[in-house]
């Protein structure tokens, strides 16, 4: 749980936790490498969470969010106008793509853009409940993968794999090629799309182009079936 945790006392720190990081998406909220707490019962199940970690959520002043969702646009800040925002955003997710829920924008200085996304107004009052005396922040997925990429020395891409959505950056040169997010139904859908980054950018296809995360990275078939495709994941 350290990995998961940002304390004032790193010689123990799951007894007072300062900020907390939690993912949130479609299926519920999840504690980093931690089961998911589905929706329907998720104040309850986080607590317990909580407490089998001895973590006492009166404590805890910040919480870091990540969303896990495809609703989200990536846009150059040359571009982004409140004037315009709003129009994007519909031409992108549809003309009611602001029904009950909210704005949030996260910097990308690395890319010199802003990365615009939207988060269910309901996940934000369950969240609040849940915390109440805690300031809560939000981040994107793709928004804090980007920056991690200056740490890429080769050209890669990066996928995050969760609730059938790959979640895709490709960064080559040092520069940004690709921000997508990929809805699959199977593993073979999934391949013929990286096939066609691939051929799109002639990627050398090696173990080093190419990294996989996520809860669904951990189900063994689907990587297995991947590698069947010529998917260079081992």
């Amino acid at each position: 749980m350290k990995s998961t945790l940002q304390t004032d006392l790193p010689t123990n720190p799951v007894i007072a936790p300062t900020t907390l990081f939690l993912q949130v998406s479609e299926q519920g909220i999840r504690l980093p490498g931690e089961k998911v707490n589905y929706w329907k019962n998720a104040t309850q199940s986080l607590i317990k969470q909580l407490e089998a970690f001895q973590i006492d959520k009166s404590s805890v002043q910040v919480v870091e969010i990540e969303i896990v969702h495809p609703a989200f646009l990536l846009v150059p800040n040359a571009y982004n106008d409140p004037l315009y925002r709003m129009a994007f955003l519909e031409k992108a997710l549809g003309e009611n793509c602001m029904d009950g829920v909210e704005m949030h924008e996260q910097s990308c200085s690395l890319v010199e853009s802003t990365m615009l996304f939207l988060v269910s107004s309901s996940w934000k009052d369950q969240l609040s409940a849940i915390f109440p005396l805690a300031k809560i922040n939000y981040q994107h997925i793709l928004g804090n993968e980007i920056q991690k990429a200056k740490l890429y020395i080769h050209p890669r891409i990066h996928i995050f794999l969760q609730e059938s959505h790959a979640y895709i950056t490709y960064f080559q040169h040092g520069k940004l090629q690709l921000i997508n997010v990929f809805p699959y139904e199977h593993e073979l859908a999934l391949a013929f799309y990286l096939h066609s980054i691939r051929d799109a950018f002639n990627i050398q296809w090696n173990q080093e182009s190419i990294r996989i995360q996520g809860p669904d990275a951990q189900n063994q078939e689907l990587i297995e079936n991947l590698i069947r495709l010529n998917i260079p994941l081992a």
